[in-house]
């Protein structure tokens, strides 16, 4: 093919440069244009991201030449301005970064490096972001960000490590013999099979080193365990390794079953290298290995394998083996499907696979199984899907309007009942058996974060349509048909217990070094729980000057405390989130002191889900309900998720005289 030649005139090409905005290139995140809306007296529409809107923060769409909807006289280009990458670059040098290339498998043409220059003025999220002021006394600054939509994805944003430049280029190697002897490849791998595969329900199997690109990125992961010194020079090498393989593997037409599996392993532990390379997007990275997967057909092993099972003529040893494959094979999807669940619940993106009925029918959880490794395993991987499965569901209940509340209470309670019937498989797992113990209580905090997120989501749901469809009466007000307390009341209260319990399950286990290498996305959990009561407290105490009371505070120190305790290094998952949680603790230490109007803390001192009266509400005339909502869910102050009045009443059912008039002690 014929290259151009300078003086040719090509017809009008879009800019690679223009296919994704700045700060979706930056994060290496999906970038789409959902709807475009004219402003009034605009003389052209322009548009933003949806990443960008949803999040709150500045989209180079706005301001870009290129993606007006009326034609605009080009903008001059500088004198100095750097060229733009050359379209003749090879893939490694128009592609950094591991979650640049995931974006490459997912066809996803967009992705470009962005110069740290461009970096500088991006508007970015701060930990003080979530935080309640004088002004916005619920749940932060509207100018900022809408932290409320897409939870997980503010925390995530928050800890994902920002890109330093290092200034220093690495050599290119070509196998694991280069950078390490073949006894500490041995080790690494070992380190990694005995400390990270139970956390995929990986079966147990002996360590063989083949020089793979799996191998590769187990002992990547496994260096975080090098001391300070060795993980400094050893990390970044293999790190540069990991991703000259990815490059080469990414393009391949029939990928082998390693390459999925180490994929799936980069989008749930990220390398800790200290380079300050470009954080991945986990999300893209899962994306990619579910669609090499569905090339190969592993959504569909469950139905061979149960078809093997049933053959009624016996299993001779092809038919088993053959089972045994399968099974594998079934396996890996499911993990891979519960990862990108795991990694898209509260962040607003939908995950691509699913869990058909004849995967869950691979596991009999309806029955104690035999407490044998291998079964618990397989018991955990059901445990976990059938759990996001309900999550999921829970999350697509949409409140239409606010005519339909008590159908959409009666659905919302409907979930709960059944989170709560497969809590009774779950909470005593690490008691039945010796077996993954740890990984079993780390499946408790998940069950707990996942209804937690539940009810976050049926909080907002409540007040983004009550407030559009019945904006003068306020939302906190509102009941459903035969309940005698306030929808917010009663699921509020859920959600504060469950956000306390997803912090217990973390304090809970002794063993520090298992705890260090959970997948990143449990410290977000964790991040998000310590958050919500944070933000619940501010709330309060911005309203009259008290506190909540009870263990939260004293749970939030030590979650922050055990974060920094576990983190490896600084760009550790675990060190961030609790750089994250420690500025918000030390925002509310600096508090400047109030005295509260009632003269009281407000003590949670009673079981949090028993049934309370209908709280006596003072009228208020002010303009807290005069937002006009426009359309689409959407309303003017989107951050005031739970409002002045809202707390107050919220406080003042917790700590009701009426309520322990009404409800004497069990004894």
């Amino acid at each position: 093919m014929k290259r151009a030649s300078p003086g040719d005139n090509p017809g009008p090409k879009r800019a690679k440069a223009s296919q994704a905005c700045a700060s979706c290139r930056r994060q290496k995140s999906r970038c789409e244009i959902l709807d475009v809306r004219p402003q009034p007296g605009a003389p052209v529409v322009t548009i933003r991201c949806h990443r960008c809107k949803t999040l709150g923060v500045q989209c180079s769409f706005e301001t870009s030449d290129l993606i007006h909807f009326l034609p605009k006289a080009p903008a001059q280009t500088p004198p100095d301005a750097s060229p733009s990458v050359s379209d003749q670059s090879s893939p490694p040098e128009i592609y950094g970064g591991l979650n640049t290339l995931a974006a490459v498998a997912s066809s996803q043409p967009n992705a470009e490096a962005v110069s740290m220059n461009s970096i500088q003025g991006r508007h970015e999220m701060l930990p003080e972001d979530l935080l309640p002021t004088a002004t916005t006394p619920v749940w932060g600054s509207v100018s900022r960000v809408d932290w409320t939509a897409t939870p997980m994805l503010a925390i995530q944003e928050l800890v994902r490590c920002p890109r330093t430049d290092s200034g220093s280029e690495l050599a290119n190697v070509g196998r694991l013999e280069d950078i390490l002897s073949l006894p500490e490849i041995t080790s690494l791998l070992e380190i990694f099979e005995t400390r990270y595969s139970p956390w995929l329900c990986a079966q147990p199997e002996s360590v063989e080193y083949t020089n793979s690109m799996l191998d590769i990125v187990r002992c990547t992961i496994a260096s975080r365990h090098l001391g300070p010194v060795a993980r400094s020079t050893i990390a970044p090498r293999l790190q540069k390794l990991t991703e000259d393989v990815f490059v080469r593997e990414i393009f391949n037409p029939q990928p082998p079953i390693e390459s999925i599996k180490a994929l799936l392993i980069l989008s749930v532990w990220a390398p800790i290298c200290g380079t300050g390379a470009e954080a991945r997007d986990g999300r893209l990275l899962i994306a990619s290995a579910v669609s090499m997967a569905m090339n190969l057909h592993l959504q569909n092993e469950s139905k061979r394998s149960l078809g093997l099972r049933a053959d009624k003529d016996g299993l001779g040893p092809e038919k088993q083996a053959e089972l045994d494959e399968s099974t594998r094979r079934w396996r890996l999807w499911m993990y891979l499907s519960i990862s990108e669940s795991m990694l898209c619940i509260g962040t607003g993106r939908a995950p691509v696979s699913h869990i058909s009925q004849s995967d869950h029918d691979m596991t009999n959880l309806t029955t104690l199984p035999d407490f044998t490794l291998p079964v618990i395993r397989d018991s955990r991987l059901g445990l976990s899907a059938k759990l996001l499965q309900m999550a999921e569901t829970a999350f697509k209940t949409r409140l239409k309007s606010a005519k339909d509340l008590s159908s959409f209470f009666q659905t919302t309670n409907t979930c709960i009942y059944a989170m709560d019937d497969l809590g009774r498989l779950v909470n005593p797992l690490p008691i039945l058996t010796q077996h993954d113990a740890f990984h079993s209580q780390m499946l408790i905090l998940q069950y707990h974060s996942c209804r937690l997120l539940m009810m976050h989501h049926v909080l907002r749901e409540t007040r983004t349509v009550h407030e559009r469809d019945t904006p003068l009466i306020p939302w906190y007000h509102v009941k459903a048909e035969g309940h005698p307390e306030p929808v917010a009341i009663h699921f509020g209260r859920v959600a504060l217990t469950s956000a306390e319990a997803v912090l217990t399950a973390f304090l809970t286990p002794s063993d520090l070094t298992q705890l260090s290498t959970a997948p990143d996305n449990l410290y977000v959990m964790v991040g998000f729980a310590a958050t919500w009561i944070f933000v619940t407290n501010f709330s309060i105490y911005q309203l009259d000057g008290g506190k909540m009371g009870g263990a939260s505070e004293r749970l939030q120190a030590m979650a922050v405390e055990r974060l920094n305790q576990i983190s490896h290094a600084p760009d550790h998952s675990a060190g961030r989130c609790g750089h994250v949680l420690g500025a918000l603790l030390r925002a509310w230490e600096q508090r400047t002191p109030r005295t509260s109007t009632n003269g009281c803390h407000y003590d949670m001192d009673i079981p949090y889900e028993l049934p309370v009266g209908p709280p006596a509400y003072e009228q208020n005339n002010g303009d807290s309900n005069e937002h006009l909502a426009p359309p689409d869910h959407e309303f003017a102050n989107p951050d005031l998720f739970m409002d002045d009045a809202f707390w107050s009443s919220f406080v003042q059912n917790l700590n009701s005289d009426t309520f322990i008039a009404q409800n004497p002690p069990i004894m």
